[in-house]
């Protein structure tokens, strides 16, 4: 982020919010074409963005995923598989749009994030 913008610490504040969650390697944590009515956030371990068959993205401690379909209510335009055993923070709805609202550099992180996903899926075409 830029100087003007600090920092927040997701994985802290998420694992406050949300319910914090393990999962094995393998684990698939939503599937494309599903409609999401959460938010993730990657505590520790990684977890794998997959696009038709093909890894578009690796998010690992402190990246966002589910998003999206949060976000506009369409269904998930990729599957998060885990990679490496993860631990997320999952985030409902309400309290989404509560951080959205309330805590500051939120929104900022999210349309980071959003911005991040929709290049990293451009350079894969």
């Amino acid at each position: 982020m830029d100087n003007k913008t600090p920092d927040i610490d997701m994985r802290m504040f998420a694992k406050n919010a949300g319910t914090n969650m393990s999962f094995p390697a393998g684990s698939i944590i939503f599937k494309e074409g599903d409609v999401s009515s959460c938010v993730y956030i990657v505590q520790s371990g990684s977890v794998e963005i997959v696009t038709h068959d093909k890894v578009t993205d690796v998010c690992g401690p402190g990246d966002a995923l589910g998003f999206m379909s949060l976000i506009d209510g369409g269904p998930n335009t990729a599957s998060a598989r885990v990679k490496d055993t993860a631990e997320l923070s999952v985030i409902d709805a309400r309290k989404f749009r509560f951080m959205v609202d309330e805590v500051p550099n939120f929104a900022f992180y999210i349309m980071k994030a959003l911005a991040h996903r929709v290049r990293g899926m451009r350079d894969k075409i």
